[in-house]
């Protein structure tokens, strides 16, 4: 036997079905570092509102006009500046008494605690009656999120996620350099909405790319690895901001939008997913990618090719020519490819994946809504804002650390239950401790505690779900499950401001809702096959037989019986 059919033997050894890119090479570092790298320009593009949206203190600046009236002149009169109104009151002496002579708008503008032109609030005077309008620019970008999220996802099955992550990129870059040219705050709303759209249409599409390339026994490291990236991501803004906190909120804009320039050369490193070519019987592209794969990790591009041809979705029929009773040799047998192609349609025609993904779109809403809601209601952190947001970024790490080490050794359904079940405990804990604890500063301290646990459990539930969520659906629906899930969770993120409202009528509300929800997902979750253990399905056929021998707690004990 010589050498090369040796080097063929030992590549062969180190392929199986499971590993349609072969094992961990070179090849998929380069491309996880990509994947992973997107997700940077998807985090400053949502949060960077946190430092450019920011409304400082402020108060009406002074007005020589209003003080200059005749009335004024008196020195019984004064002047007061309150944050939306000039107010001129009268001190009579004889009597003791003060009386409000005159309230006025701010007629001369407004005096920040902050420069003029440090955030668009303060440039744009989005304050008093016009601060809705700051707030209706964070509502937009979540909007734009909901409509990204549905029709990015289903281009994304259609078109290939490297072409809808590619055109949202590329985008994201201009209408990010956009927003920072905004003459006007009609604009600016506009292209932070467009800006929510692409963000979304990043998300769900690097989120699947990413999924496609793991092989099954460590697709768990890109949910705990994506997660990492994401907090990172939002460490790096608080420096970035600090820094330069002193200049206007174009240039911050224009310097975490520039993390997207790698966009222009984007096309030319990164890959379409080979399973999505496959199953769209894209073969020449597919080929590339086979032996770009092969080089690269040094493995025989015949046995790779072999693997890819197997894991294939596609349904090949014979043509009307050929006459079925008479022997041919397979491979003189003329074929016909024929690609399946689904949409949100297939997801809704379908029982059993209907009530799938209604599981998961609920699951979705619950971990957005109690997020976000806690953190709406949660009493901010005295200080420096820079070293807020930075201390509240760091802290995520741990949930980094404790989702890496549960996926290592449970399942993700397992996992969703844990994590959901900790934050139901948690915060139901954290209502009852702060509703007695009649001012007791320990009792306090104890429920400010239970709700930080609480929080950092939905935190790495959410990355869970971006996993989970995917390895649900075949491939040419893979983007639109996870897309419309995406889309349900917005509908929790507009939701989730009002529970600052109830929090000041029912203080206990709030606490209490978002424990119920997490309670109810760790029953419903259950109705959801575990997808541990399990290749992902190519197509609707195999969705099918695995979800219907598959349900409830029956999969869990046949994978770990399999695993044995």
């Amino acid at each position: 036997m010589d050498s090369t059919e040796n080097t063929n033997k030992q590549a062969t050894k180190k392929l199986d079905d499971n590993y349609i890119y072969g094992r961990w090479g070179i090849y998929q570092v380069v491309q996880a570092a990509i994947v992973f790298y997107n997700i940077l320009p998807t985090a400053f593009q949502l949060l960077i509102g946190v430092f450019i949206g920011y409304r400082p203190s402020f108060q009406c600046s002074a007005s020589s006009a209003f003080e200059n009236e005749t009335f004024t002149r008196n020195n019984s009169y004064y002047v007061t500046y309150d944050k939306c109104h000039m107010k001129v009151f009268y001190n009579d002496s004889s009597q003791n008494k003060i009386t409000l002579v005159k309230d006025s708008a701010c007629t001369e503008g407004y005096q920040y605690s902050l420069d003029k032109y440090s955030t668009y609030v303060t440039e744009m005077d989005l304050v008093c009656d016009q601060a809705y309008l700051g707030e209706l620019v964070q509502t937009l970008i979540m909007a734009g999120q909901l409509v990204g999220a549905a029709i990015a996802s289903s281009l994304s099955d259609r078109f290939g996620r490297k072409t809808v992550l590619l055109a949202s990129h590329l985008l994201t870059l201009a209408f990010g350099f956009g927003v920072a040219f905004s003459p006007n705050y009609m604009v600016l709303a506009i292209l932070k909405f467009i800006l929510g759209v692409l963000q979304q249409g990043m998300v769900v599409s690097n989120a699947v790319l990413g999924l496609e390339l793991y092989p099954e026994k460590t697709r768990f490291y890109g949910g705990s690895v994506g997660l990492f990236f994401w907090s990172t991501g939002l460490v790096l803004m608080a420096p970035i901001a600090y820094l330069m906190r002193n200049y206007s909120w174009r240039y911050l804009q224009i310097v975490l939008t520039c993390f997207s320039l790698f966009s222009l050369i984007q096309f030319w490193v990164q890959d379409e997913s080979l399973r999505w070519l496959a199953a769209n019987g894209k073969m020449e592209a597919a080929d590339k990618v086979i032996q770009k794969v092969a080089r690269w990790n040094k493995i025989n591009y015949e046995d790779l090719k072999k693997i890819v041809d197997k894991r294939m979705a596609l349904f090949e029929k014979e043509t009307d020519d050929v006459d079925a009773n008479k022997p041919t040799a397979e491979d003189t047998i003329p074929r016909e490819l024929i690609v399946e192609k689904y949409s949100i349609f297939t997801i809704l025609k379908n029982k059993n994946i209907l009530l799938i993904s209604m599981v998961m779109w609920f699951t979705w809403v619950t971990n957005t809504v109690t997020y976000f809601g806690l953190t709406l209601t949660s009493t901010s952190l005295a200080g420096d804002r820079f070293l807020n947001f930075f201390l509240s970024s760091v802290v995520e790490y741990i949930a980094v650390i404790v989702e890496h080490l549960t996926l290592l050794y449970l399942g993700r359904r397992t996992n969703t239950i844990v994590f959901h079940a900790v934050c139901g405990v948690s915060l139901a804990l954290a209502t009852l401790l702060n509703h007695f604890s009649d001012g007791d500063s320990s009792i306090q301290l104890a429920s400010v505690v239970s709700t930080f646990v609480g929080k950092s459990a939905i935190t790495g539930s959410f990355s869970i779900l971006f996993i989970y969520t995917p390895e649900l659906y075949p491939t040419n629906l893979r983007n639109a499950g996870i897309g419309f899930s995406s889309a349900f969770s917005r509908l929790g993120a507009i939701i989730s401001p009002f529970a600052g409202t109830l929090a000041e009528e029912i203080p206990w509300a709030p606490g209490t809702i978002f424990s119920a929800m997490c309670f109810i997902v760790t029953f419903i979750i259950l109705f959801v096959p575990e997808t541990r253990g399990v290749e992902l399905p190519q197509n609707l056929l195999e969705v099918k037989v695995w979800y219907s021998k598959n349900s409830g707690l029956q999969n869990q004990n046949k994978i770990e019986t399999t695993k044995l």
